[in-house]
């Protein structure tokens, strides 16, 4: 976008350090684990790490309530090395992470999760050849205790890909109930495959929106959809 179609308002409020920026990490394998945490150390020294209630807050008072910028750190896919390599590092630089695991993959096998990972589009690396690949939900518990966990389907599914209403309680009703069992809380936020935005009138769109999650994360933009 041209600088001059940016309001004023909105270059001030940039350059004063007021905006949230977003990184997503997929795959993190222990021989990435130095390049994994020199980027997150870059991340620590410019920017306070945000949780759900930094964004309530910016949206009930237009302030984060942060010392400086934000940032949302980002683990898809439900990597069993999510558990081993990056929330240990998280934690060593004192950061917080939103893990957002399809939550049919912490029910595979070890001897299934090869199979089930290229049946839903999650890449493994040839430099980890040996099961399990995938967390658990003792797993994600303990990731619950000091991250945030978000909800991202059953089965790493797109929005357009949940036509019915049985599709609806699989893919979204289903795996927010489980995440509210484990974590003890209601999923803060809700991604379907692709980043698509939750739409009014869809069954996956109704289905999200109505599941009590506040927020949609979408592959620009953190959008609420619920009080």
């Amino acid at each position: 976008m041209s600088e001059l179609l940016v309001p004023a308002s909105q270059r001030a409020a940039f350059a004063a350090g007021r905006f949230l920026r977003v990184v997503n990490w997929h795959n993190t394998p222990a021989t990435d684990r130095a390049r994994l945490r020199a980027e997150l150390a870059w991340y620590a020294a410019r920017f306070d790490p945000v949780r759900p209630e930094h964004l309530d807050r910016f949206v009930e008072t237009g302030d984060w309530g942060l010392d400086r910028p934000g940032v949302a750190l980002c683990f898809y896919d439900a990597y069993l090395n999510h558990v081993t390599v990056a929330a240990p590092v998280l934690e060593e630089l004192g950061l917080t992470g939103w893990f957002l695991p399809p939550t049919g993959a912490l029910d595979v096998p070890a001897e299934q999760q090869r199979a089930y990972a290229d049946a839903h589009d999650i890449g493994l690396l040839p430099d980890e050849p040996e099961a399990p690949w995938l967390m658990t939900w003792d797993d994600l518990a303990r990731i619950s205790e000091r991250h945030v966990v978000a909800a991202h389907t059953a089965h790493h599914s797109a929005a357009v890909d949940i036509r019915t209403d049985e599709d609806a309680e699989r893919e979204i009703h289903e795996p927010v109930r489980r995440l509210t069992e484990v974590t003890g809380t209601v999923p803060p936020a809700f991604a379907f495959l692709h980043g698509t935005v939750p739409v009014a009138g869809t069954t996956a769109g109704d289905a999200v929106l109505s599941s009590g999650v506040r927020w949609a994360i979408t592959n620009t933009a953190y959008v609420r959809i619920a009080d």
